[in-house]
């Protein structure tokens, strides 16, 4: 059934280049803001003379969400919509799994319809915009308050990948086009890293254009589609000009959450990050602790692959430890709370109890791109490295293998811009070795460690202290120095925690 349109709100979409046929083709209407239900959502009863632009979104010919945009470029959205991209049911469209077409993305409801404007149907827009902007420190830079301005640590503002995911994965190629500027370099990155980087495609825009509806407002819909047909692709591998390399976001360290360790250790991403030390020295309780740091400081999601200790409730409980900051027994609510932040910020790998499977690196890697796909993990914990199957082929020395399986997982962490950190048992060898003299060379089997490591961290139990020796950091100094950093283990918390002052120091024995 049709509604009606505000002639003004035809002016206004003419103005940018986008005709009231299509207007109308895409179900575009406009109404009066009401107020909203119990949920207090921003809603739109249709309306011939309302002023808000309502964009419906349709899934197999069903509305199931509607965005808003209200005078002053403020955007809203339907309470309770389904996440989707906005004109998703292009991807059933045949031409798109048989490599006819390649499906054009693009960061607003206006640019998807810029494309739709100048001929070519075959796009669709994200639902949420970008994140917000940030400055090279990586501090929010103040925008206009709209529904663009969403926190970038909920990973909700990417539901619609995994809605869409079984009719993407068809998809045999994919044209990036977000917008020219700092949050759509940030949004096209986030996207290659889930969707692929061998299928994606980008686009250069004309000087003084930052999107494709101002490409069709300044040059018209001839050059709309030039942009399409001549988009480069993404660099995978091999010798390239610099032409052909898009603008990527900057290498952005970020704090391990231990104030005085981030002078020697920052952490980003992508990176290949080895811990390392002695049995009880507490390297697994560091790792888990440090990524739970991760978790709750930067918003980055975690999968760990733990194949020593059981995750219920060990693993669990020494993260649930870094957010609750307080000795057990736990709160009622204490637990509720931790329970629902693990089940936002963490992924476990681990094999299915009821099948036989070889449990070895390229089925890790497999269930590691399913996470970053499906859930957005910035982060693989792998511990213990030993305890993973390491099926070697036929004459293939442990240190051949070692530096094959190494690489496998230096590419997955480029691939898809993650950190990943083993935990890895020093040799045999090494336990005559005072806890200074240990290095990464020491790690079982081969020095590939201490050559691939972006990162290298030994933990080491010295008396009553724990000494975080920070051995390898590829970029220096931004990134850290080599050093060492003195820690308490609180037996109480469970936690790892750097000495304020005159501390007693917390015999750390019994640290996994």
């Amino acid at each position: 059934m049709s509604v009606a349109v505000n002639p003004k709100v035809f002016e206004w979409l003419e103005s940018r280049g986008i005709s009231g046929e299509t207007a109308v083709r895409m179900g575009i209407f406009s109404g009066h803001h009401r107020p909203g239900g119990d949920d207090g959502g921003f809603r739109v009863e249709p309306h011939s003379q309302g002023s808000v632009i309502a964009f419906p979104f349709l899934d197999r010919g069903e509305v199931v969400a509607e965005k808003y945009r209200a005078a002053g470029k403020r955007f809203y959205q339907r309470p309770g919509g389904r996440k989707t991209f906005y004109n998703a049911d292009i991807l059933d469209d045949p031409a798109l799994t048989n490599s006819t077409a390649a499906l054009v993305i693009t960061e607003g409801e206006m640019d998807c319809l810029s494309a739709i404007e100048a001929g070519y149907p075959f796009v669709v827009s994200v639902p949420d915009g970008a994140p917000p902007a940030r400055d090279k420190d990586g501090n929010l830079i103040d925008v206009p308050e709209t529904a663009d301005d969403i926190d970038p640590k909920e990973d909700d503002k990417f539901r619609f990948l995994a809605n869409a995911w079984p009719r993407l994965q068809s998809v045999k190629r994919i044209i990036i086009a977000t917008d020219n500027d700092e949050p759509g370099m940030r949004l096209a990155a986030e996207l290659v890293r889930r969707l692929g980087r061998v299928r994606c495609s980008f686009v250069t825009y004309p000087d003084g254009c930052k999107d494709l509806n101002d490409v069709l407002m300044q040059h018209g819909s001839a050059e709309v589609n030039r942009l399409i047909v001549q988009a480069k692709p993404y660099p995978v591998s091999g010798l390239y000009k610099l032409s052909e390399f898009p603008a990527e976001p900057p290498l952005r360290p970020a704090s391990t959450g231990w104030p005085d360790l981030d002078r020697n250790l920052l952490v980003y991403h992508p990176a290949l990050m080895v811990v390392t030390g002695f049995a009880n020295a507490g390297k697994s309780t560091w790792a888990n602790q440090l990524v739970a740091q991760l978790a709750w400081k930067h918003g980055w999601r975690c999968a760990i692959a733990s194949f020593e200790m059981r995750v219920k409730p060990f693993v669990t409980d020494m993260l649930a430890a870094s957010y609750v900051q307080q000795p057990k027994p736990w709160t009622t609510g204490d637990i509720a709370e931790s329970n629902r932040w693990l089940e936002e910020s963490f992924l476990f790998i681990a094999p299915d109890p009821e099948r036989e499977e070889d449990t070895d690196l390229a089925w890790l890697i497999e269930k590691a791109e399913a996470a970053v796909i499906r859930h957005g993990i910035r982060v693989l914990l792998i511990d213990p490295w030993n305890e993973l199957e390491h099926n070697r082929k036929k004459d293939e020395t442990v240190t051949d293998y070692t530096g094959r399986a190494l690489r496998a997982l230096k590419l997955f962490a480029r691939r898809f811009d993650c950190l990943v950190i083993i935990v890895a048992h020093p040799s045999k060898g090494a336990v005559n070795k005072k806890p200074d003299e240990l290095s990464l060379y020491d790690i079982a089997d081969t020095a590939n460690f201490a050559n691939k490591a972006d990162l290298g961290v030994i933990v080491a139990r010295r008396g009553e202290a724990t000494s975080v020796y920070v051995r390898k950091v590829r970029y220096q100094p931004e990134t850290g120095l080599p050093g060492e950093v003195v820690m308490v283990f609180d037996r109480k918390l469970r936690l790892f925690r750097e000495p304020v002052g005159n501390v007693e120091y917390e015999d750390a024995q019994g640290v996994a």
